[in-house]
């Protein structure tokens, strides 16, 4: 199962570098995200990684996840909004200037505890 994890905005594509570096230190996910090369289309030269992957096998890694990304949020507060789409194919876009940062970590469980 994996978690697919998408930063849009002005400054996605650096947060989205700085993020899979975060969570390539947290114990529990370390060797298990991975930034998601971005398809070529037909006729043009390539485009920006917009993906985080996090592969969610081990018993209890989408708590782990939700909890490092919402101290992740809290910490950097990126101008980015965020997309996290769960191992059953749910998401939730946040818009990470708005939401309070007591609530981050319960929507990330709703949807990576699936």
């Amino acid at each position: 199962m994996q978690a697919y994890i998408q930063l849009t905005g002005e400054t996605g594509q650096a947060e989205l570098t700085a993020l899979a570096d975060w969570l390539s230190r947290e114990d529990k996910l370390r060797g298990r995200s991975a930034i998601e090369p971005a398809k070529v289309r037909p006729g043009h030269m390539g485009g920006i990684s917009d993906v985080v992957i996090v592969a969610l096998g081990a018993q209890g890694a989408g708590t782990v996840l939700a909890a490092s990304l919402s101290v992740w949020i809290r910490h950097r507060r990126p101008t980015a909004d965020i997309e996290v789409t769960g191992p059953d194919g749910q998401s939730v876009k946040i818009s990470l200037r708005d939401v309070p940062a007591a609530d981050l970590e319960v929507v990330l469980r709703r949807v990576l505890e699936r």
